[in-house]
């Protein structure tokens, strides 16, 4: 699912002159993948409660990757494809919105205690590694043409969707789930302690994929050709934030979510509030280290949160409503990143992280604890 859009950061500032679009324009490719995931995963997340996670995940998985080829095609064969390329990249969104979140919920349903915290860590590691080898990819294939990493989804989502189903082994729904249940479940979420973690599962996906969106623009200005190298450089903070993912479970379990919450945003707040400083030195590499380190502190410990806030009924509209603003995030940061990059790069990065470091001032200050993770999710002494 990550692959929706961090594969085509390489090859975008080559779509853009091939399709002689504007950077507000190519942005639409992602917003519009983003924005039908962030609508309709509690949608997705009420029928998986009903339904069962594998009847909603596989068929979406397809969707997915047979919308993403078919949006290949029309750059291949139609004059002016970019209109056609949109209403796809719309359904590869409705693809997009639940399999990633429903992952989370599935974990949670087979995961109890601290292996749970443990598994999240795993999810969020190959979560990054999506986000690391999608752009190399992108960048490799795009050496073929800006069309060709399109062709890259179904190839990889059939036998996907085919193997998930074949082998998951989902456990049994003990009951049906009612709508009213569903929405009376909901009620979970309007603590500050909950609601503060929703907007860090916002924050978390927009300052990440602002600072990609910015790098694959800010490296085409230096090196205009050469998709790979694109793609490698646009991965440096997918590669902190894998490697981060992987050890986080552990380190939250023995620290909590508050004071690794606040660590994340901090982190994150210095070094974005450093790039409009040192851009332009060999500075920036190691800061941009820094980008994917403080994610890699805050995602899994969202994912644990959301599948430990209700029961194993209604965790499917609850992880996916925490997709939902994962997915706002994606959604904002390119068009808003593109619209101040038009103002200035100070415009664009400084009160970005002046929110992030506010937020997570925030978390510190009115996060209860014992409302962010249950005390059996905890390491114990």
């Amino acid at each position: 699912m990550i692959m929706a859009n961090t594969m085509l950061l390489p090859i975008f500032p080559q779509m853009r002159k091939a399709l002689d679009l504007s950077l507000q324009e190519i942005s639409l490719i992602f917003i519009l993948v983003s924005f039908p995931a962030a609508f309709l995963n509690p949608i997705g997340g009420v029928l998986a409660d009903r339904l069962g996670r594998k009847k909603i995940v596989v068929p979406s998985i397809f969707l997915y990757g047979i919308a993403g080829g078919l949006a290949g095609v029309a750059l291949l064969v139609i004059e002016n494809p970019f209109n056609t390329v949109l209403v796809l990249r719309v359904l590869q969104g409705v693809g997009s919105a639940t399999p990633m979140y429903l992952a989370v919920a599935l974990a949670g349903d087979i995961f109890q205690s601290q292996e749970r915290t443990q598994a999240m860590g795993f999810l969020e590691m190959a979560n990054g590694v999506g986000k690391l080898l999608s752009p190399i990819i992108g960048g490799v294939v795009g050496m073929i043409g800006f069309y060709a990493p399109f062709f890259v989804y179904p190839v990889i989502a059939i036998p996907v969707g085919i193997l998930y189903w074949i082998t998951i082994k989902e456990p049994p729904l003990k009951e049906k789930v009612s709508l009213k249940s569903e929405v009376a479940s909901l009620k979970e979420l309007k603590s500050i302690s909950n609601i503060l973690a929703l907007l860090a599962a916002f924050a978390s996906i927009f300052f990440l994929f602002g600072t990609m969106f910015w790098v694959s623009e800010f490296i085409d200005q230096s090196i205009p050709e050469g998709t790979i190298v694109h793609g490698l450089v646009i991965a440096i903070p997918v590669a902190a934030l894998m490697l981060t993912a992987y050890f986080a479970s552990s380190f939250t379990s023995k620290i909590g979510p508050r004071i690794t919450l606040f660590a994340g945003h901090l982190i994150a707040g210095v070094s974005l509030l450093l790039i409009p400083l040192i851009y332009t030195t060999v500075y920036i590499w190691p800061n941009l280290v820094l980008v994917g380190f403080s994610a890699g502190l805050l995602l899994p410990v969202l994912d644990t949160v959301a599948s430990a806030i209700s029961s194993r009924g209604h965790r499917g509209v609850i992880s996916t409503i925490f997709g939902s603003f994962r997915c706002l995030g994606a959604a904002a940061a390119p068009f808003l990143i593109a619209f101040l990059l038009h103002i200035s790069i100070f415009v664009t990065f400084l009160p970005v992280a002046a929110l992030i470091i506010i937020l997570g001032f925030a978390i510190f200050f009115f996060v209860n604890e014992e409302k962010l993770l249950p005390p059996e999710l905890k390491e114990k002494e």
